[in-house]
Formats: structure tokens, sequence, C-alpha cells
């Protein structure tokens, strides 16, 4: 009778260090993806825009993008490139001139926005840009300034980086993706 006895306290003991042992290696797990020990969302929009060539490779993520050079990954984004289109005054004889016509277009830049390619681009000239990529691909109103703009929350007379500008890139890749805006061979992970 003591011998069974102590089996089931053995068994006791056992099956209570298995889950000890399981809870801890879940919960450290979770504490360290949760803390992004394993990942960096930071770097990784950059190296995501970078590999699917909305933004050119090389650069120091804290340095000021262009307003060309953050009008061309939008577009790259945004797809269906034409030909033929009108340039904007400014854009003329830049090496951006197609993707500004291609902008004015598809109503992506609009009569209010002032033309100055190799200039730094603001925050809100870029939340401007993506939002109305996202609704006038999608045909309506899918997003808003102010919920673009919270994706890198910040002034918005303050510059754009690289990395805020590949991060506005990522969150629109992914609206684009949810709502089907984009053909299935286009959908990028």
């Amino acid at each position: 009778m003591e011998k069974e006895g102590n089996n089931q306290r053995w068994y006791k003991r056992m099956a209570f260090l298995v889950i000890l042992v399981a809870l801890l290696s879940f919960g450290g797990g979770y504490i360290v993806a949760s803390k992004g020990i394993l990942t960096s969302t930071e770097s990784t929009d950059l190296e995501w825009a970078q590999s699917q060539g909305f933004l050119q490779e090389g650069v120091n993520p804290d340095q000021q993008i262009t307003q060309a050079e953050f009008l061309n990954g939008v577009m790259r984004r945004y797809g269906e490139w034409q030909t033929g289109l009108a340039v904007p005054r400014g854009a003329e004889n830049h090496w951006a001139a197609d993707v500004y016509a291609l902008a004015k277009g598809k109503g992506v830049v609009d009569c209010s926005c002032q033309i100055k390619p190799d200039e730094p681009i603001t925050t809100d000239e870029a939340v401007k840009f993506v939002m109305l990529g996202v609704n006038t691909k999608a045909n309506k109103q899918l997003t808003s300034f102010e919920e673009v703009k919270s994706w890198i929350k910040q002034d918005g007379e303050a510059l754009v980086t690289y990395q805020d500008a590949a991060t506005l890139i990522r969150k629109m890749d992914e609206l684009y993706r949810y709502h089907k805006l984009i053909p299935q061979e286009d959908v990028v992970s």
C-alpha cells in the first residue's frame, strides 16, 4: 500500500514538473517574441521594401528620402503602369517624370501637391500619397489621413526617412493584399 502511494506521489510530481516546464517554455517564448528579441519590425520593413524594389538598397534607414524616391515606391506598389500621360510641371526632364505622370493620372498626386522631386518629403505629403494611393486603387475610401499617419506616429512637418517610407509602403501593400486590390502574382510576403 505504501509503495502504491509513493508511485502516485511520483506521478503527480512528474505531471506537475512537465506542466511547469511547458508553461515556462511557452511564457518565455511569448516574452521574447513580444519584446521583439526574435524579430525587429523596423529593420524588416526596410529590407522588405528593398527586396521588392520599392526602395533602393544600401541606404541609411535614418536618412531623409526625397519626394521622387518616395513617390516611386508608392507607384511601384500601386502598379498599373501606363505611358503617354502628361507630366506635371516641376517633374519634366526628371528621372521620375513617368512616375509623377502616372501618379497624377491615377489621382495619387492631386492639384494641391507641390512638385519638388529632389527635396525631402514631409510626413503629411507622404501620408497623403499613400492614402490617395489606397483609396484611388480601391475606388472608394478604405483608409483615412489620420489612420495612415498613425503608422509612423510623427509630426506632419517632420521629414520622412527611408525607414518611415518602408513602413508606409509595407502597410500600403498590406491593405492592397487584404482588400485583394493587387493581382495574386503580385502578392508578396
